[in-house]
C-alpha cells in the first residue's frame, strides 16, 4: 500500500481535532508517512529541478505542505511560533537550533541533520535555521499546528542576529538562488 496523500491529510486533522497541542500525535503519523519513502515519491513525483511549497491543507488548526529545497539553500534562522513536525523523504535538510536571549537575539545551542526517512517535531517556542549543504534536491513533508501562514514570525539575519519580522520575499529569493545556481551547476557538470 502506498503514500496517500489525502488519507495522510485526514489522520493529521484528525489528531489535531481530538487535541494533540504539541503534535506528538501527528508527529508519529508522519513518522509512518515518510518509513516508505519510495511511496511518497512514487505519489508526489520528481522533486529535482524546482524548488515548491504546495501546500497540502491550511486551516486556523493546521497547515500541511509540501517541501523541495534545491542544493546549497542556506536560509536563515527563523522562528514559527507553533509546533511543528518535519518529515525529509529525499536528500538531506540540517537544521540550526538557537536560544533566545534576553535582548532579543539569538544565540547557536544545538543542531539537527535530517535525511531520507528521519522526522523532527519542533516545539511552540523553537528558533531555527534550514540549510541543505548537498548537491542534491531535498524534500520534505511539513505539518504545523495553526495557520503558517496568518501567524506573525521573526527571522535573524547577518552577523548581528538582530530580530525583524519575518519576510517571506527574502525566503524566496534565497530558495530560487539556490535553485539557479544549482541548474547552472547541473547544465555546467551533467554528470554531478
Amino acid at each position: 500500500m502506498g503514500f496517500d496523500r489525502d488519507g495522510f491529510v485526514s489522520e493529521c486533522a484528525s489528531a489535531v481535532k481530538a487535541g494533540d497541542p504539541l503534535g506528538a500525535g501527528v508527529g508519529q503519523l508522519l513518522e509512518r508517512a515518510i518509513s516508505d519513502p519510495n511511496s511518497i515519491e512514487a505519489e508526489i513525483g520528481d522533486r529535482t529541478t524546482v524548488p515548491s511549497m504546495i501546500v497540502w491543507h491550511r486551516s486556523d488548526e493546521m497547515t500541511i505542505f509540501h517541501m523541495v529545497w534545491p542544493p546549497g539553500v542556506d536560509l536563515f534562522a527563523h522562528d514559527h511560533n507553533m509546533w511543528a513536525a518535519i518529515g525529509v523523504y529525499g536528500g538531506r535538510e540540517d537544521n540550526q537550533f538557537y536560544d533566545l536571549r534576553p535582548d532579543g537575539r539569538i544565540e547557536p545551542s544545538t543542531g539537527k541533520t535530517l535525511t531520507r526517512g528521519d522526522t523532527a517535531n519542533l516545539g511552540i517556542d523553537v528558533v531555527h535555521s534550514v540549510s541543505n549543504p548537498t548537491r542534491e534536491w531535498s524534500a520534505a513533508i511539513h505539518v504545523y499546528g495553526g495557520d503558517y501562514f496568518a501567524v506573525p514570525r521573526t527571522m535573524w539575519r547577518g552577523d548581528t542576529l538582530e530580530p525583524a519580522p519575518l519576510d517571506s520575499a527574502l525566503i524566496s529569493q534565497a530558495v530560487e538562488l539556490a535553485a539557479e545556481s544549482a541548474r547552472t551547476t547541473s547544465e555546467r557538470n551533467p554528470e554531478v
